[in-house]
């Protein structure tokens, strides 16, 4: 159970800085070309950081319930744990959604700016 809970944690903590490296440098293929693709980028690295962060405390978290016996630290850190993965499948599931949206937006401009020529 040792290495299990040690290669989880250290992969949670690995994951969470490799995310949160590459939404800095930015993504392949990532593409802004307007004002309104500034503020949608803007309100993404907030949210992203957010869930950068908390899967970095997963993994910290982990760590402390593998070094601990088990007991009070153990039972509290797995329980933090789930919840805060629940609160992250939130999260995503609400980023994915303004990405959508954001998508149909631009969808829109480029067609209404086609029609216009």
């Amino acid at each position: 159970m040792f290495p299990g809970g040690l290669l989880l944690g250290v992969t949670l903590l690995f994951f969470a800085c490799w995310l949160q490296w590459t939404e800095h440098r930015g993504w392949p293929h990532d593409t802004f070309d307007g004002d309104e693709d500034v503020e949608y980028r803007r309100r993404r690295k907030k949210s992203r950081l957010r869930v950068n962060v908390l899967i970095g405390i997963c993994g910290l978290l982990i760590l402390a319930a593998t070094f601990a016996d088990v007991g009070v630290v153990f039972v509290a850190a797995w329980s933090i744990v789930s919840l805060i993965l629940m609160v992250i499948v939130i999260l995503a599931g609400l980023d994915a959604f303004r990405t959508h949206r954001h998508h149909q937006d631009k969808v829109r401009r480029m067609r209404k700016r086609a029609l216009e020529e």
